[in-house]
């Protein structure tokens, strides 16, 4: 099931962000491109606006492998890449996917929870409670209007 769960990310996507309980937002985009055999890159970019009102640029990596019926994500940026993030047991449901998984930080532990809808979008949702981090990441992935494709320069005639 894990390479279902992995050509169902494939492609571009557009993401919003919400940070709880600080109310910051991110919005940008995210892509899973193929990374070798059962393995997709995963890259997101965007703006995050904190509550304040000031404005940042954000970036993260991951790489997403298909183990079985399991996707392991792993750091693909900074100093953990290579590291585990999450090993994700996807089951399916009648709308589509769902996995949880659990990294530890320390004494402080990222709880996450992914929903692929069948409809063609997906969300997760990160818990991170412990002794230095109480927040919660909320994600929302829509299909990109555009591809790749669209958005290369057309051959010169």
């Amino acid at each position: 099931m894990g390479t279902i769960v992995l050509d169902t990310l494939r492609g571009e996507w557009a993401l919003r962000r919400n940070v709880h309980p600080t109310g910051d937002q991110l919005i940008g985009d995210a892509a899973f491109a193929s990374a070798g055999e059962s393995a997709l890159a995963y890259q997101e970019s965007g703006i995050l606006r904190l509550r304040d009102g000031r404005e940042l640029s954000a970036s993260r990596q991951y790489r997403y492998c298909a183990v079985g019926n399991r996707v392991a994500v792993q750091f693909a940026d900074g100093p953990n890449t290579g590291n585990m993030f999450l090993n994700l047991e996807f089951s399916r449901k009648n709308w589509g996917f769902e996995a949880t998984g659990t990294h530890f930080c320390g004494d402080d532990a990222y709880q996450a929870y992914y929903r692929i809808l069948d409809s063609g979008s997906f969300e997760t949702v990160i818990r991170v409670v412990g002794p230095r981090k109480a927040y919660e990441l909320r994600s929302r992935y829509s299909r990109a209007l555009r591809t790749t494709q669209d958005r290369l320069p057309s051959p010169m005639a």
